[in-house]
Order: structure tokens, then C-alpha cells, then sequence
């Protein structure tokens, strides 16, 4: 891209950007690097908002804190996530003030751009400072300390992640020198003067400086992506959807990129056990109640019908679980021709929309296996149960041996009623239902669709997309009527 085909910036944009600028105050960032930097002028930083708050927690609990790391800062790009920091003793210092900062913006858009050049600015202050930076997003987690490592291998002013051989922005290690400050000097620009986001303004200039001087061509390199993996590599490659995945003991750093949306991320990190942020007890609630079922083998598994069979399924758990008062633990979905080939809920299903609807009343399908589970939860479960009608039968193909068959008593009775009857002395911590195929359907629907927030609430929370959440990610997720 030639420079007259970078996208320009408004005038106002540049106004608000330049304003932005005018607040660092270098003598106080400065201060505060040293600080928290090590006596080598060695520091982590990572740009925080109140919008990735949770997300911010988690890095700091999988990242900094298991590793014992101290030389760090949060730099925030509004007052109330610093806050939030400083109560908990996480070191945090606001840099500039975002007016996107408590929105979870969408990858590409403008928001998401003028965020991600806050971190430019940010790094290229710090090294015109001497300080050496590594650059982190929060969406990343540390299963190593990355430092010792990065000293003895990272022989260049700049090493990055490699993100299928393209330099990654959000985790860099640089040093201070003549070519990283110019490099960082030529993000500026751009960011001031176009539209570019600084993941692409980092390859323009890394490109033009090596096109200007041939020596710069050895001060840059790509971290061992065996060690520093990026999203494609870990999960999509690595085929890490679920807790039991294969490990990856050579791993150092994961990126949880390649994906869009924060709940999109979020969810992803549960179903590998990579989150451990406990928020208002997600974890740790040894009060709340909660069902689990299984997507077991049925007649649908190997069509192309079996993903709408488990979504249906799907959908009549929460409607359990609403009526209970349960919070549903979601099961393993198969792919369509392949009921071997396991896949967690956002292969279909886009997760901020689900969300949005729904966030609280589901568990991740790892759930039981995290460390912060009360045993009690982890042991009280009860024996599963089915419950039997011609359309689950149908479905199944088979009557599941070792389970509490349910049936209906006749009459005029709804499903609500009947879900009453069956479960109502249940006081086991965990409700395990051995599957929930074919309830979803003409039998019960009628019942279900009385109950009109609930059904508006499935209506906006089952958008389809694909495992990336690429399908429709900018368009806004439907409000439940």
C-alpha cells in the first residue's frame, strides 16, 4: 500500500487523537516505568479498559502473578479499570483516556483501530525513555515466564510472535535502539495521519525500514512458533478444543486470536481450563445448582441434521434450567458425517449473542474439571435420568441402558409442570440427564412458547456462524422481545 492509498484520517479524528496525545505527562510515565521496571530497565506492559476488565484479571492471575513476575504495568486508557487495579494491588497507571474504553469493540472496526494505537504511542514513549518493552495483549496466556527465555534467545532490538509468519503486535519484545525507535516513529505517523490499525502499521514500517537500510533486515525476528503460538496454531491446528486436548509442554506463550468477540475469547480460554478469574463466584459458588447432559450417539450423528438435533437439545436444557433455576453445563457437540469429531459451542453458534442472553445460566463443557469447583459440586451428582417420548426415542434410536426413565402422566399437564413434578424434590448440586434429544419439538413447543421472554430469548441468542465468529461479526446480536 502506497502512502497516497492509506486510508486518511477526518480532521476530527486527528483533533481527538492529537488532544489524547496531549495528556501523557512524560515525566510522571516515566516515573512510573521505573518504578516497576526491573534494574535492567526491563518491563511488561499490556493497554487495559474497563471493557476487557475480566479479561485483563485473567491475564494477571494465569500470567503475572502464577509466574511471580513484579517488573509490570497496566497502562489504562480509562480511570475506573485503573481503580479496579490498584484495589486489588495490581500495579496500573492511566496512560491516556479512551472515550471506546468501556466498549468491547469489534476487530477492524474504527474504535477497535484508534484503540489499538494507544499501544504505539504507549511503547514508542518507553523506549525514547531507554526502557526495553515487552509488549502483551491481555488476551494472551503466560504458561511460562517468558523473560528468561526472551533474554537468552530473542538476539534482536525486536522479536515477535509469529502469526503464520506475519509479526504480531500484540506480543513483541523490543529494545531500545535507533531502528526500533524509527520503526515505532513511522506507527506513529501512521496512526496520526490514516486509518491503519498498528498491527498493519507495524508491517508497513517494519517493511520500509528494511527497504532503507539492509542492516535492519537483522534486527527484527519471529519468535519460535513452537513456543509462541498464535490462535490458528494453538487450537485450530492443535486441535485444543476441550480440557482433555494434548498439552503442549513446549509452549511458553498462547495468543487467543484468531477469534472475535470477547465472549468469544472468553469462552474459548473456560473450555481449555486457560481462565482462572472467579468472577462473582463463577466458579466457586457452592450454592448454586446446576444440570448436565451429554450429546450422546443418535440416529442424526452422521447427517447433516445432527448439529440442529444437539442445538434443539441444547435449547431444551436451558428451558430446564430456567424452570430449576440450574445453570446449564453445556455438553460436547459433533460435527455434521463425523460423531467422533468434538467441537465446542462457537463452531455454530456466535457466543456474543448467546451472551447476551444468556451469560450467568451456562457453564463451559470443562467446568467440572477447574480447580476452583468445590468438590461438593464435583461430587454430587445424581444418576441420569431420560425422559422418554416417542420423538426422544426416535432420536436416539435405543433406550439408554442404567437411567431413570421419566414418562408423561397424561392429562393436560405442560412440560413446565411435568418439569416440576419430576424434579422438584431433586437436591443433588448437579442434575445429570443422560441425553435431551427430540424434546424440542411439536410435543412440547406449544408449552415452551407460552412462555414468551424465554422463547425471545432463544430467538436472539442462536445466531449461526462459524468457529472463528467471522459470519455477521459486526452486525449487532438481536435484543429478546
Amino acid at each position: 500500500m502506497t502512502k497516497k492509498e492509506m486510508p486518511k484520517q477526518k480532521t476530527s479524528e486527528l483533533d481527538t487523537t492529537t488532544s489524547r496525545l496531549m495528556e501523557v505527562n512524560p515525566n510522571d510515565y516515566e516515573a512510573k516505568l521505573t518504578a516497576h521496571a526491573s534494574a535492567e530497565k526491563v518491563i511488561i506492559l499490556a493497554l487495559i479498559d474497563s471493557s476487557f476488565l475480566d479479561m485483563t484479571l485473567n491475564f494477571y492471575e494465569t500470567s503475572i502473578e502464577r509466574h511471580g513476575i513484579t517488573n509490570y504495568l497496566f497502562l489504562a486508557s480509562d480511570h475506573r479499570a485503573c481503580e479496579t487495579l490498584l484495589d486489588k494491588n495490581i500495579s496500573c497507571y492511566v496512560y491516556m483516556t479512551d472515550c471506546n474504553a468501556n466498549e468491547a469493540t469489534v476487530y477492524g472496526s474504527a474504535a477497535f483501530k484508534q484503540k489499538m494505537n494507544i499501544r504505539t504511542f504507549l511503547i514508542l514513549d518507553a523506549l525514547k525513555m531507554g526502557f526495553t518493552v515487552l509488549h502483551t495483549d491481555v488476551d494472551i496466556v503466560f504458561l511460562g515466564n517468558p523473560l528468561p527465555d526472551l533474554r537468552s534467545f530473542a538476539r534482536r532490538d525486536l522479536a515477535c510472535l509469529s502469526d503464520t509468519g506475519v509479526c504480531n503486535a500484540g506480543f513483541i519484545y523490543i529494545r531500545p535502539s535507533e531502528f526500533t525507535i524509527d520503526v515505532y516513529g513511522k506507527m506513529k505517523r501512521m496512526a496520526l495521519e490514516t486509518k491503519l490499525d498498528d498491527q498493519r502499521a507495524l508491517s508497513l514500517a517494519l517493511s520500509s525500514a528494511k527497504g532503507a537500510n539492509k542492516k535492519s533486515i537483522n534486527q527484527a525476528q519471529l519468535l519460535d512458533p513452537n513456543k509462541y503460538q498464535c490462535g490458528f496454531n494453538y487450537f485450530e491446528s492443535g486441535q485444543r478444543y476441550f480440557a482433555d486436548s494434548a498439552t503442549c509442554p513446549q509452549c511458553i506463550v498462547v495468543h487467543n486470536n484468531w477469534i472475535v468477540s470477547k465472549e468469544a475469547k472468553r469462552y474459548r480460554f473456560r473450555e481449555v481450563l486457560l481462565w482462572s478469574y472467579d468472577e462473582n463466584g463463577y466458579y466457586s459458588d457452592e450454592t448454586r445448582k446446576y444440570l448436565m447432559y451429554s450429546n450422546a450417539p443418535h440416529n442424526g450423528a452422521n447427517d447433516t441434521n445432527s448439529s440442529n438435533v444437539e442445538l434443539d437439545a441444547l435449547k431444551m436444557a436451558l428451558f430446564i434450567g430456567h424452570v430449576l433455576n440450574r445453570v446449564v453445563i453445556l455438553p460436547r457437540f459433533h460435527l455434521a458425517g463425523n460423531k467422533r469429531a468434538e467441537r465446542p459451542l462457537n463452531n455454530w453458534i456466535k457466543i456474543s449473542c448467546f451472551d447476551g442472553q444468556f451469560y450467568g445460566e451456562y457453564r463451559e463443557n470443562a467446568f467440572l474439571r477447574h480447580p476452583k469447583v468445590p468438590e461438593k459440586t464435583k461430587r454430587d451428582i445424581s444418576s441420569p435420568f431420560w425422559i422418554k417420548t416417542d420423538r426422544s426415542v426416535a432420536v436416539l434410536g435405543y433406550h439408554p441402558p442404567g437411567v431413570t426413565v421419566l414418562t408423561q402422566s397424561g392429562g393436560t399437564k405442560t412440560i413446565t409442570e411435568e418439569i416440576y413434578r419430576w424434579f422438584r424434590n431433586e437436591t443433588s448440586t448437579v442434575l445429570n440427564f443422560h441425553s435431551i434429544y427430540g424434546l424440542f419439538d411439536r410435543e412440547y413447543q406449544p408449552s415452551i412458547a407460552r412462555q414468551r421472554a424465554f422463547v425471545g430469548k432463544l430467538q436472539a441468542a442462536f445466531r449461526p456462524t462459524d468457529y472463528r465468529q467471522l459470519i455477521d461479526s459486526t452486525k449487532p446480536c438481536r435484543v429478546s422481545s
